[in-house]
């Protein structure tokens, strides 16, 4: 148990007349700090050791480290610490505790710091994560002192612990009956950590272990109603206890496992207490025990698969290796699978995965159980999958690279039907990407466009009976039919639209000479794509010589169609046509006048139509 507060001694506190006490009332800190300056440059070191034997032994000491110079190499790397008494900390930390109970009483109350309406048709609700935050403000503060505050018996209020449970019933005694903690106390690290130390030390103190520890977190935990640890706080603080109270930790969970105290928790892999005995088992249980373990939990979390499987492959049991690919695979694509169960030469995983949100990192653990069926079936001659599993992988590095898919799917020896099957994947995964859409599309009836010059542009690289020829009559063909009115064209302005952004950048490389058609029409920020660059390579080098000049014949005669109407425009706000405006002036002076003369006729009582093309200097 912490030890009691020692009683007073002399020089344990001025008195209340004394002279001391009297010049910290009268003084501020800075000028009782150049006092004390002043009187030690005066006295002599006599004086001062006989001034210091008048006080506590800590007190002494923390006086001497300040003013003596450190003589050593250990004692220079050590004196940015500044020496502080134990008084002092008892000071600051009974502070800390102060601001702590201050916060939750706050938090109790009705219309307190944390009951927050945003806006006054809203209902107030209570503000959780400013009580959290500013919780964890005050326990990083408090966390360097707890070792300290323990064994010199500071205040403490019974204990972190005791401290949140208590909070929790006087904010929902305090709070408006009607009002919930919705989202519930999610403790940050710092707080989480205040409350694991304090309580270790309070076990230790009691002759207890480790595993004593994790029994009475368990027990706060249920008796907790909104108040949860922090998951990473609560593994870091377990997992970094000395060897040997891990291994009693270990046992007792082992020991428990059963129980209906750690059954559910220690079989749910989204458990801190479950990743807690898994890193434990790792370290201290036999490779053979910890991996049966770790394959009990695949249904749960695919990736532990990959542990076991690798054991597997190292001593060489394919046929069985196959069983926890396949049961990994399934976690993998649970709710993904259509009526046909995925496999290597059906379709592309990158494209059922939905390419991972583009980001070069995501997929290596993919990648990895990939490469680990792939040694599987090839050393049982299965030479067909393993080929398959080999695009497979590169489409997980390369799948926005079209120069290297079509060398995959070209030298890659797999049969006709799976070569299709794959090609197929990934031709209508890129398609879909760089398909766009316009916020329209979901409220209009507009017929959906089913093959378009992408389409074309991909058949023609791969097909020898169609090629460049092929796709330049497909795009000229397409370009000479399309038609000028919106409600004909449909989506199809969406293509002739990424095609535009296409061009402008195949052409100009950003430095667009017609900046505002660039910018309101083409808003190329809507049209990256991951292959963006692949995909204007290829339509350079495929397209017509004068494609862009009849793209750019087909804006100028008919980009005054598309112009939104101001009659459309809500809540007076002709902000969107004005700036449409300036881009049909910008293309196609003749067609701009042509509309305006129309506007000033038909909506002349439009005053802020005309103050929006006032502003972009239009009128």
């Amino acid at each position: 148990m912490p030890k009691k507060s020692q009683s007073k001694s002399k020089g344990n506190a001025p008195a209340q007349n004394s002279i001391g006490s009297r010049i910290l009332e009268a003084l501020t800190e800075d000028e009782i700090s150049q006092l004390l300056d002043e009187l030690f440059i005066v006295l002599s070191e006599e004086q001062r050791v006989t001034a210091f034997t008048q006080l506590q032994a800590d007190t002494q000491e923390t006086l001497t480290q300040i003013i003596t110079p450190p003589q050593t190499v250990e004692q220079v790397k050590t004196s940015n610490i500044r020496p502080t008494s134990n008084a002092k900390l008892a000071q600051t930390w009974s502070q800390l505790w102060s601001q702590w109970n201050q916060i939750i009483w706050q938090a109790s109350q009705e219309e307190g710091k944390y009951i927050v309406q945003e806006v006054s048709w809203e209902e107030p609700y209570f503000d959780d994560c400013a009580f959290v935050e500013d919780l964890e403000a005050v326990a990083q503060k408090m966390k360097p002192l707890i070792k300290t505050a323990f064994e010199n018996g500071f205040s403490h209020d019974d204990g972190f612990a005791a401290s949140l449970l208590s909070a929790e019933s006087e904010i929902s005694n305090g709070i408006p009956d009607w009002m919930e903690i919705a989202n519930g106390i999610h403790l940050e690290g710092a707080t989480t950590s205040c409350l694991l130390e304090w309580e270790w030390l309070l076990v230790q103190s009691q002759g207890q272990d480790g595993f004593k520890l994790a029994q009475k977190i368990r027990e706060w935990s249920e008796e907790f109603t909104d108040t949860s640890l922090n998951d990473d706080a609560v593994i870091d603080f377990f997992c970094n206890l000395p060897d040997v109270q891990k291994k009693i930790i270990l046992d007792g969970m082992t020991a428990n496992r059963q129980g209906k105290e750690w059954k559910l928790e220690l079989e749910n892999t989204y458990s801190y207490w479950h990743i807690i005995y898994m890193e434990l088992m790792q370290q201290f249980a036999t490779p053979e025990i910890y991996l049966n373990n770790l394959r009990a939990t695949i249904s749960q979390q695919w990736q532990n698969g990959l542990p076991v499987i690798e054991d597997l492959l190292a001593k060489q049991k394919y046929r069985e290796s196959l069983i926890v690919i396949q049961e990994t695979l399934d976690t993998l694509l649970k709710n993904k699978q259509d009526k046909n169960p995925w496999t290597p030469e059906n379709s592309l995983l990158f494209v059922i995965m939905d390419g991972f949100a583009y980001n070069s990192g995501n997929g290596e653990k993919q990648k990895t159980l990939l490469r680990y069926y792939q040694q599987a079936v090839r050393e049982l001659g299965e030479i067909e999958r393993a080929n398959a599993l080999e695009i497979q992988q590169i489409t997980f590095e390369c799948c926005y690279d079209w120069s290297s898919m079509f060398k995959a799917f070209a030298e890659i020896s797999v049969s006709k039907n799976t070569q299709q099957a794959l090609f197929t994947s990934w031709r209508e995964s890129i398609i879909k990407r760089a398909t766009p859409y316009r916020y329209s599309d979901f409220f209009t009836n507009a017929k959906a466009v089913d093959t378009w010059w992408l389409h074309w542009l991909l058949d023609s690289i791969t097909t020898k009976e169609k090629g460049l020829a092929w796709f330049r009559q497909q795009i000229i063909e397409w370009l000479e039919n399309l038609p000028g009115d919106p409600v004909q064209l449909g989506r199809e302005y969406n293509v002739i639209h990424l095609l535009t952004g296409d061009l402008i950048q195949i052409k100009y490389q950003g430095q667009f000479p017609l900046p505002k058609f660039h910018e309101v029409v083409i808003q190329p920020n809507q049209l990256s794509t991951p292959d963006a660059v692949s995909r204007r390579k290829y339509l350079q080098e495929y397209a017509p010589p004068d494609l862009w000049e009849r793209v750019m014949a087909y804006w100028r005669a008919n980009l005054h169609k598309f112009v939104p109407l101001p009659e459309a425009s809500k809540s007076s706000d002709y902000t969107k046509n004005a700036q449409w405006m300036s881009a049909l002036k910008e293309l196609a002076p003749e067609n701009y006048q042509s509309l305006l003369s129309q506007w000033k006729v038909q909506h002349k009582r439009r005053p802020n139509l005309w103050k929006a093309m006032k502003e972009l200097g239009l009128m």
